[in-house]
């Protein structure tokens, strides 16, 4: 989905907010969220932006099938400036098991989970802690898709901030470097391959927070370049971002 066409179902969705608000069954959370994300204003600069950068880890890749979230951890950037003294980490019990394959890829054991909160407790707790503030995430569409369907489980609608992917991000600027459609289909977008070429290191690889973390920084020097390439505004960064590789290269074949 283009910015244009994601921008206007944002408006669609402030309609559908006014609707939601007036539900007398809704937690008094999931109405603040609802209410503070009726008012963000795209226009704004990306330094006054306040982007909440997350990571989760699951019980596998497959959401339908009955995986389930067991940490999320996030970190917020102000004014491009990381703020690890609000920073969000929680073990979540997913109430199944968690498959070998998964926990030797996160180091997460059952025994790690007992005791712990569940998700239900859980995320108010991140949904107070994000308010509107602009999503970002390394393949965001796997983590919102968990996050996503746990929202309209519990409260019957999703997430309503915005969301940015490193990775399109990355192609984005790999674009405005070298035009190649090609070279943007083969080139490594794994979270290391990113750390890699934007110069950051990762500490506690396949946790949510070092993951998180890790992103933060990347996503930090993302915005440095934004600025160099004249990105000032948020709605000029999420356009770049949405704007299709498919788009892109038709945009240089016309010219």
């Amino acid at each position: 989905m283009g910015f244009v066409m994601r921008f206007a179902w944002f408006r669609i969705k402030k309609l559908y907010h006014l609707y939601l608000i007036r539900r007398k069954n809704l937690p008094a959370v999931i109405r603040d969220h609802l209410q503070a994300c009726l008012h963000l204003d795209v226009r704004q600069p990306v330094l006054q932006t306040e982007f909440v950068v997350f990571d989760t880890e699951t019980t596998g890749l497959h959401a339908r099938k009955g995986d389930r979230i067991v940490s999320i951890s996030a970190v917020r950037l102000k004014q491009g400036k990381i703020d690890l003294s609000d920073s969000f980490h929680e073990f979540v019990n997913p109430h199944r098991d968690i498959p070998s394959a998964a926990a030797v890829i996160h180091g997460i054991l059952p025994r790690m989970l007992d005791g712990k909160p569940t998700l239900e407790e859980i995320l108010p707790k991140f949904i107070e802690y994000i308010g509107c503030s602009i999503l970002v995430a390394h393949h965001a569409w796997l983590d919102m898709t968990f996050l996503n369907r746990e929202m309209v489980r519990l409260y019957g609608l999703p997430l309503q901030n915005l969301v940015l992917d490193t990775v399109l991000l990355d192609q984005t600027f790999r674009w405005m470097k070298a035009p190649s459609a090609q070279n943007l289909m083969t080139v490594n977008s794994t979270l290391s391959a990113l750390a890699g070429r934007y110069h950051v290191q990762i500490n506690g690889h396949h946790s949510s927070f070092g993951d998180a973390f890790a992103t933060a920084q990347i996503f930090q020097q993302m915005l440095k370049q934004a600025q160099k390439q004249g990105m000032t505004s948020l709605k000029h960064l999420l356009k770049k971002a949405y704007q299709p590789v498919s788009f892109r290269h038709q945009e240089v074949s016309s010219m």
